[in-house]
């Protein structure tokens, strides 16, 4: 009995649960569109986006009811019907009131309405692009502009006091002159007219702004149009690059000295250069009072000259605008007779293009440079214009471009920097960007002909007309139909004779050649006859003939030289008082033999 009981019960649970699912369900029913957002227009309209539900739909209607009360009036309600999921109401009406949006989606079996609270229109309100008057710079704050807008009460629905309590966020677009990225940055507004500090010195900017009223939900307006200005001048932020050249040193041991230095670029400069300002002085800190050129120097100048004693001594330059005066730059002369210092190690100098070469070099092993200089200049009529680049002591390599030209050869070198010490000795490469066939030919001297032999002599081709390293010459000759022929010689030869010539008329070239191939030739023609051989044997052979003669002569009186010094007279034996006597030892072997006998 208990167990049957239990199991009616257990049925009457599993029923129940059943019908209270069911009952859910039919009251979830189906899903309804969901409201994404809404942008508001002031006196203007409503445009609101919605995802749709799960329900097939033909259409949809945007409802919008002006006030907190969806009940209203037909006056006060505005719709618009489409078949996508946005639609803009015409609403007319201010959005500092309050609205209530509903989507209805629409199908053939039923309409499925969506709700969200009522708001203020000003919450998700888009507030109309404001007129930019003015972009000032502000006096002794080089970093600073002064913008000023206009708030039109009509189409600006945000009043002065909701402004100063900072009701608005606001941002700026600046494009700096001569730049192509565009900066946008948050600024903080609380009057038509605001500061703000996020500029360059001396540098035009063309500015725009818009803003949004407070909150997440609120757009951002569109900017506002366009006003140019320009921040004020500030002191140059760093020195000029400085360097000298020592071009020769007289008697008394002065050196004649040019200072060199490069413009400020407009970011360093910070506004217009004036003038610029040297100084030298001894070691001793005593200041030099001969200043030569290098007085009173405009902006337009880049290098000055002056005498300098031998001993060590410094000079030190400074650029000003109407702000002030940059740091410092200084550089040090050792003096004569101080201890060499390190060059760099190897440098070589590889074209990249028409109008670049590679620069490389290594740092000196035995001491570390606190900076390197890379000198450059093109050999021939412009080797008075002297290009430089100073770097860091970290840099090892530059790429150099400025005044750099095909078919032209450059001399760079680099010296090593240290500090105080000066500049140690330079190490120096030649090279060109691209190498092309000489434009002239090697200037000849009249060829001389003596007999059967051309003798020619010249002067190398002139280095702006070389265009390239010389490797050999090419000297060519030929008569009547035969085959020319090509003798190559050195680049370092500047002088050759062709001997043995048979007699007849000679085409003779000769080019200077390079990597490029061969440049213009010089031509001439010359012409050798018997005549010129037969004379030419008619008078070496009396001469050879005389010489023998001398020759023979000489050796027969050495001859007879000899044999008086030598062979001098000689007496005869038999005249001698020798010649009766007659030796002991032979007189007793007489004897001897008659006894035996």
């Amino acid at each position: 009995m208990e167990w049957s009981s239990a199991v009616v019960w257990t049925c009457l649970l599993g029923a129940g649960l059943t019908l209270a699912f069911s009952t859910t369900t039919s009251m979830t029913g189906p899903r309804p569109p969901r409201l994404i957002d809404c942008v508001f227009h002031h006196y203007a309209n409503v445009t609101c986006r919605w995802e749709a539900g799960d329900t097939p739909t033909t259409h949809y209607t945007l409802e919008v009811v002006r006030g907190k009360n969806r009940t209203l009036k037909n006056n006060s309600r505005f719709t618009c019907t489409t078949t996508d999921t946005s639609c803009t109401a015409i609403t007319n009406s201010s959005v500092r009131v309050h609205f209530c949006i509903s989507v209805i989606a629409h199908s053939h079996r039923r309409d499925i309405t969506s709700h969200r609270p009522c708001q203020s229109g000003r919450i998700e309100v888009m507030l109309y692009p404001v007129p930019l008057n003015s972009v000032k710079p502000v006096r002794g704050r080089p970093h600073c502009l002064y913008v000023t807008w206009e708030r039109i009460v009509t189409v600006f629905p945000v009043s002065f006091m909701e402004i100063y309590a900072g009701d608005l966020k606001s941002q700026i677009e600046f494009t700096a002159e001569g730049q192509l990225n565009v900066q946008v940055k948050n600024v903080t507004v609380n009057d038509t007219s605001f500061l703000v500090c996020l500029f360059r010195p001396d540098t035009l900017y063309t500015i725009r702004l818009r803003h949004s009223y407070k909150g997440p939900q609120s757009p951002w307006s569109l900017w506002s149009n366009a006003r140019q200005g320009r921040t004020g001048e500030d002191a140059p932020s760093a020195a000029p690059a400085f360097w000298r050249r020592v071009k020769q040193t007289d008697k008394n041991d002065w050196r004649l000295v040019s200072l060199l230095w490069k413009p400020l670029p407009r970011f360093l400069a910070n506004g217009r250069v004036l003038f610029f300002n040297v100084t030298c002085q001894t070691e001793s800190t005593q200041i030099l009072n001969d200043h030569g050129s290098c007085r009173d120097l405009p902006h337009t100048s880049t290098s000055c000259s002056l005498r300098l004693p031998a001993g060590r001594c410094s000079c030190a330059l400074t650029a000003s605008t109407s702000a002030g005066t940059s740091p410092e730059a200084r550089i040090w002369l050792p003096g004569a007779s101080e201890t060499e210092l390190p060059p760099p190690e190897q440098i070589t100098a590889s074209p990249l293009d028409d109008n670049s070469l590679d620069v490389r070099w290594t740092a000196p092993a035995t001491q570390s440079p606190s900076g390197f200089v890379v000198e450059w200049f093109a050999v021939g009529e412009n080797s008075s214009i002297l290009h430089w680049e100073r770097l860091n002591s970290s840099c090892t390599s530059l790429v150099i471009t400025e005044g750099v030209k095909p078919m032209e050869r450059y001399v760079v070198s680099v010296k090593a920097l240290y500090g105080e010490q000066g500049a140690g000795p330079n190490r120096t490469a030649h090279n060109y960007t691209r190498q092309g066939v000489p434009s002239a030919c090697p200037a000849v001297e009249t060829p001389k002909i003596i007999g059967s032999t051309v003798k020619l002599v010249w002067s190398p081709v002139p280095e702006e007309l070389l265009h390239g390293f010389i490797r050999n010459y090419i000297l060519s000759y030929s008569t009547g139909n035969h085959t020319a022929k090509r003798v190559l010689l050195p680049g370092d030869v500047h002088s050759c004779s062709l001997k043995n010539l048979s007699p007849g008329n000679y085409n003779i070239s000769l080019q200077a050649n390079t990597d490029a191939g061969a440049g213009t030739a010089w031509i001439n023609h010359v012409h050798i006859t018997s005549e010129d051989i037969s004379i030419v044997m008619c008078v070496l052979l009396p001469l050879v003939l005389t010489s023998l003669a001398l020759v023979l002569m000489a050796c027969l009186t050495q001859n007879k030289m000899v044999k008086q010094t030598l062979c001098q007279y000689v007496p005869d034996p038999s005249n001698s008082s020798l010649a009766l006597w007659k030796p002991k030892i032979a007189l007793e072997d007489v004897m001897i033999r008659q006894i035996i006998s």
